[in-house]
C-alpha cells in the first residue's frame, strides 16, 4: 500500500544516528505543509526528527509494527541531543504537533 511505502521510504532514510535525512520537500509531502511552518528551536534536525515521529504515530498507527524500534532509536538520540532533558523534548513535542 501507499501508506507501507511511505513507512518504508522513512525507515529507510533514517541515518545510522537515529536522526533523519530528509530535505524541505520530503516534509512537505509527509505532512502537507512546509518545513517553514514548524517551529525552528535552533536544530532542523531534532525537528525534522520530531515531525517524522508524529507523522509516523498519527497517520500511521497501523503499521507501529513497522516503525516502533526506528522511533524508539529516535527518541533516545533526541535526549542525548538535549542533554537528557525530557521536558524540553515534551516541550518541542507539544510545539510541534500544535502545527499538524
Amino acid at each position: 500500500t501507499d501508506d507501507q511505502n511511505i513507512v518504508r521510504y522513512l525507515i529507510n532514510k533514517q541515518k545510522f544516528d537515529g536522526l533523519w535525512d530528509l530535505d524541505a520537500k520530503d516534509i512537505e509531502q509527509l505532512t502537507g505543509k512546509s518545513l517553514t511552518s514548524f517551529p525552528s528551536f535552533n536544530n532542523q534536525q531534532i525537528v525534522v526528527a520530531v515531525i517524522v515521529i508524529i507523522a509516523l504515530e498519527t497517520r500511521f498507527v497501523t503499521l507501529s509494527t513497522m516503525w516502533h524500534a526506528v522511533v524508539q532509536k529516535t527518541r533516545k538520540r533526541l535526549l542525548e541531543l538535549l542533554n537528557k532533558d525530557a521536558n524540553k523534548l515534551q516541550s518541542i513535542f507539544e510545539s510541534i504537533r500544535q502545527e499538524f
